[in-house]
């Protein structure tokens, strides 16, 4: 099936047993979303965003986001950054903090307060320093791995050269969402420019944008994606790296987030643990009758030790009695 493991391949550089993996995600992929999604099937996964110069400064919760584990591994680090000596200055100290199987450079974020700075999509209007940056950070010693947008101007020929720049400068693999800048995360994807820069650059291109079923997996890869980001869909369907159908127990269901929320607890405290748990729970229990009075009722919970005590009793919202909604 499409996100079961597989024997290890190498690609972009990096050696992994499938190729279903797990987007980096804002306030999101902290630790341990990260080995929550591993023991679900993901065969990779990002960190968040790293602000380069929140690196540089030695800010404190900058760089507890390099903090990491074995059961996270493959990871991938995320930085972004306006200017290729930063760039490379912040991998550098990364590396003395963390272990990772390659960089990533974020071309692709359309928030303005990070374009303001010159990076994330910024750089898609800066081809020179975009290609500068990778032909830089290369030279520290990991594969390195940028992740774009369609190019601003909507055009798949310039969207390609834009690839094809990255890959001749030394990228390992080129990460490709089918949104341009303008679209922020509105609309759909374009998949054609990714099916395009797939068969153009075989084995190096993966693919972003708008997976939240398997089928959106299958498209990609049977298209020549080397692999598929799952960002967003992560988030809907948990389950969508394993390939196949969700336990059919709530309760099976209910302690994986009781397993993730301990685990967030333990190492980002109460208040993350309540907010991330919150995120996922619409997504854990897609499908069965009650789903939706469920979600309401854990997200009236504002501690998690509550949050924690109505997952274990889940049992009672999801018996033959459910309200049919899902």
């Amino acid at each position: 099936m499409t996100g079961t493991r597989v024997q290890m391949a190498k690609i972009g550089g990096v050696e992994v047993e499938g190729k279903v993996w797990l987007a980096p995600l804002a306030g999101i992929t902290i630790g341990s979303v990260r080995r929550f999604f591993r023991e679900l099937g993901a065969a990779l996964t990002h960190t968040e965003m790293v602000s380069s110069s929140g690196l540089l400064m030695k800010n404190r919760k900058t760089l507890e986001m390099l903090k990491g584990s074995e059961k996270e591994t493959p990871l991938v680090l995320q930085l972004f950054a306006g200017d290729s000596k930063s760039l490379v200055k912040s991998a550098e100290i990364a590396m003395t903090g963390g272990t990772f199987a390659a960089f990533g450079i974020n071309m692709a974020c359309p928030v303005p307060k990070v374009r303001k700075k010159g990076a994330g999509a910024q750089l898609l209007y800066r081809r020179d320093l975009a290609v500068e940056m990778v032909r830089e950070l290369v030279k520290a010693g990991l594969p390195v791995w940028p992740k774009i947008r369609k190019h601003p101007s909507g055009s798949g020929t310039e969207t390609l050269a834009f690839c094809e720049a990255l890959l001749e400068a030394g990228a390992g693999l080129v990460c490709l969402h089918g949104r341009t800048p303008q679209q922020l995360y509105a609309g759909m994807a374009d998949r054609q420019v990714v099916h395009e820069a797939s068969a153009a650059f075989p084995g190096r291109v993966a693919a972003s944008g708008d997976v939240f079923e398997r089928e959106d997996i299958d498209e990609y890869l049977q298209n020549g994606a080397a692999a598929v980001l799952v960002a967003r869909g992560a988030l809907r369907d948990p389950f969508l790296f394993q390939g196949e159908a969700p336990p059919a127990e709530p309760l099976e269901r209910a302690l994986f987030l009781v397993r993730l929320g301990d685990s967030i607890l333990e190492e980002n405290g109460p208040k993350a643990a309540a907010s991330l748990i919150k995120r996922f729970v619409s997504g854990m229990f897609k499908g069965l009758r009650g789903n939706s009075s469920y979600r309401r009722e854990v997200a009236s919970s504002s501690h998690w030790a509550e949050m924690r005590e109505k997952l274990c009793s889940c049992i009672h919202f999801f018996d033959e009695r459910g309200n049919g909604d899902a």
